[in-house]
């Protein structure tokens, strides 16, 4: 039989099974039950998972500012390292602080032209120039075109390098292209010594030049007076920077003839026994626009004056320059090319005499300087630029080249007589 009584713990008295207070001693005599205090453990977890996840934080963001990076724009770059802030650009001119995301040009479809892509570095708090001291934490510096596809001309680039006519840029890549090259995406490239990146993108553009040609055998140019006027009238009809071409009669000037508000090529006759020929001197003084190109056209003199006196871009390709005080003068401040000419009997065949800051061409190949008394006289030559003297002759002149300027020469495949 079960037992439904029970005993109060304090005062005997006989109770109900299920009873919790004795009425004889007023007591309760429910179980007591122990109440342990709450632990602290999970608070001391979570404080310790906090401060490993700071911990891990701080870690994470030392490596993230230590692992390479790679910077992009469109020819402006903002860099910042411990150094300092620096501004890549490239640029067009001169102009050091102004990015050039499109770099234009005209130029004729079948000539070869050449423009230099400038890379400048400037110091953003002091405005400096900061190319010689950023480039002491490059590794290495590429220029490619990308993928030109299927472009019937397609553009090239020289590798980046420090250019004398072009001071101020830490870089230069010349580039070489036609008037049908179209649109391409020049990338600069630079690998830092920390191991970040940048690329630098410009796009150029050529745009072909538009040709004008004016033959003997349509119009009027027998005579040096009529070759004036019809150049006088194109200079005026034909805008810049449109290509003008002359092509000459086998004719002698009696004359000479002023090039003077536009530059005008010259091509003189090869078709027959007799070529195109110039008595008197031929002045080119057009200041703006392209290169005048003459082609296989003779000057002779009668021992005075100047056979082409160029205070413009010039070029002389296959002719001859005989009898003269000069044969050609380059002065003022621009730059002049001879190649595959013949220099005889002057007193000066070739004089360069200018202080302009840029070079068209470094060649001046293949000519021939005979019984001249000075052959070559470099007085003045814009910018420090090698002119190279390969394939030319020297033989029978009084001074093979008058050197006066210190101009850095190359004839070691030159011919010396």
């Amino acid at each position: 039989m079960v037992d439904l009584t029970k005993t109060c713990p304090y005062c005997g008295a006989q109770l109900p099974a299920g009873a919790s207070f004795c009425p004889r001693c007023a007591r309760s005599i429910r179980a007591q039950k122990t109440i342990q205090p709450p632990s602290h453990l999970w608070g001391k977890v979570l404080r310790w998972g906090l401060a490993a996840a700071v911990a891990i934080a701080v870690v994470a963001g030392v490596v993230y500012a230590q692992m390479p990076k790679t910077y992009e724009g469109l020819a402006e770059v903002i860099y910042t390292d411990r150094d300092g802030t620096y501004q890549l650009i490239l640029g067009a001119g001169e102009e050091r602080f102004t990015p050039v995301p499109e770099y234009t040009e005209q130029f004729a479809r079948d000539v070869l032209g050449r423009m230099p892509s400038r890379l400048f570095i400037n110091h953003v708090d002091s405005g400096a120039n900061a190319g010689d001291i950023f480039l002491q934490k490059v590794e290495s510096v590429t220029a490619e075109f990308k993928d030109q596809g299927d472009n019937p001309s397609p553009m090239i680039c020289d590798p980046p390098a420090p250019a004398d006519y072009s001071k101020d840029a830490a870089l230069v890549s010349r580039l070489s292209f036609t008037g049908e090259s179209g649109t391409e995406e020049l990338v600069w490239t630079l690998n830092m010594k920390n191991g970040d990146t940048i690329r630098l993108r410009q796009y150029i553009i050529i745009t072909p030049l538009e040709t004008y040609e004016y033959h003997y055998q349509d119009y009027p140019m027998n005579t040096a007076e009529e070759l004036q006027a019809l150049v006088d009238q194109v200079s005026k009809e034909v805008e810049m920077p449109n290509e003008v071409h002359f092509y000459l009669p086998p004719v002698t000037y009696e004359g000479g003839l002023s090039i003077g508000d536009r530059p005008i090529n010259l091509h003189g006759c090869t078709d027959g026994p007799q070529r195109t020929t110039f008595t008197d001197t031929v002045s080119l003084v057009a200041q703006n626009g392209p290169i005048s190109y003459f082609y296989d056209i003779d000057f002779v003199g009668n021992g005075e004056g100047i056979g082409v006196s160029a205070s413009a871009r010039f070029w002389g390709e296959g002719c001859s320059f005989t009898g003269w005080k000069t044969g050609v003068l380059g002065y003022g401040d621009v730059w002049v090319n001879v190649i595959a000419c013949q220099f005889r009997d002057n007193e000066v065949g070739f004089h360069f005499n200018s202080e302009g800051e840029y070079a068209s061409h470094t060649m001046f190949n293949e000519n021939l300087f005979q019984n001249n008394g000075t052959a070559v006289l470099l007085e003045r030559v814009p910018t420090d630029t090698v002119m190279n003297f390969q394939g030319s002759r020297f033989t029978g002149n009084g001074i093979d080249i008058d050197n006066r300027s210190n101009q850095p020469i190359d004839i070691t495949k030159a011919i010396i007589e």
